[in-house]
């Protein structure tokens, strides 16, 4: 891995946002694992499934924060820190009910917030950091197809 400290600390800004739904969903599950009429054991973790469990939902942060209308939802949040769910709407093309479901998947991972109050969608620490990641590796890719591009093609006939 890099030793890069702009990536470590956005690789903690990451990690930071998923810790703390892991948190609200493992308080959330103990509360009713402490029902009589549950069996336990949702809000457990143990060994392997740590790693597991972790997988999951970085993948998941992965899964929403790559989809191409959420993306340009992220980069308009990493420009703009605040702005109506109306608006938004109407930038991505999109039914602004439509929108206000993949906002709240966004808020699931940490990617996003919500304010109610002019129902506006708010950037997180995590929104720079994971549109910054995702503009450094495409400038990396960039570079790499720049500077390789006619070697790779050197004595190909197309």
């Amino acid at each position: 891995m890099s030793e890069d400290p702009r990536l470590l600390g956005t690789l903690d800004v990451l990690a930071e946002a998923l810790w703390e739904r892991i948190r609200a969903i493992t308080l959330a599950a103990h509360r009713l694992d402490r029902l009589p009429e549950n069996q336990g054991g949702v809000a457990a973790a143990h060994g392997e499934e740590v790693e597991k469990l972790a997988e999951e939902f970085l993948f998941r942060l992965l899964r929403l924060g790559t989809d191409p209308v959420n993306y340009a939802i992220l980069s308009r949040l990493a420009r703009e820190a605040s702005f109506p769910l109306v608006e938004l709407a109407g930038e991505v093309q999109l039914p602004a009910l439509a929108v206000s479901e993949r906002v709240a998947d966004l808020v699931q991972v940490g990617l996003a917030a919500r304010s109610l109050i002019g129902d506006h969608v708010q950037a997180t620490a995590a929104t720079a950091a994971f549109v910054g990641l995702i503009q450094s590796l495409v400038q990396a890719l960039g570079k790499r197809i720049t500077e390789e591009w006619a070697t790779a093609l050197e004595g190909m006939r197309l």
